[in-house]
């Protein structure tokens, strides 16, 4: 799967690719309402009205207001994964965050895990090849 576009931001990086995005929030950061509106509207000028999978890379650590989720629209953003190799930390955030959020939902331990995950779920969901 090659890489199609990069957003890139104050905040952190996008990657687009046919079915799924990559975001790489710089450490530290709060993903807010601001930030929330930034990466959705993004994902909603590439993808338009296709479903798509978005892989949260947090790998260096970064927040998220919970808030946010109320923001998505769960039948376009299809698939939300989490990928860090911190599992203790992950799994209490991410258990919070998958409880406001409507669609599926997983937690990996590599990247390539979660693509391989958010390819399958959208050829599944759509009988389409994610390429």
């Amino acid at each position: 799967m090659s890489l199609v576009k990069t957003d890139s931001h104050d905040f952190g990086v996008i990657e687009f690719y046919e079915c799924y995005a990559i975001g790489k929030i710089h450490q530290d950061t709060i993903v807010n309402s601001e930030i929330a509106k930034t990466i959705l509207s993004s994902i909603k000028d590439h993808y338009g009205k296709r479903p798509m999978v978005y892989i949260s890379d947090r790998e260096f650590g970064h927040g998220v207001d919970l808030s946010v989720y109320k923001l998505i629209d769960h039948k376009k953003i299809v698939g939300i994964a989490i990928v860090s190799s911190h599992k203790e930390e992950i799994i209490i955030t991410a258990s919070a965050e998958q409880a406001l959020y409507g669609g599926s939902f997983c937690v990996f331990n590599t990247l390539d895990s979660a693509v391989s995950w958010a390819k399958s779920f959208i050829e599944s969901d759509e009988e389409l090849p994610c390429d």
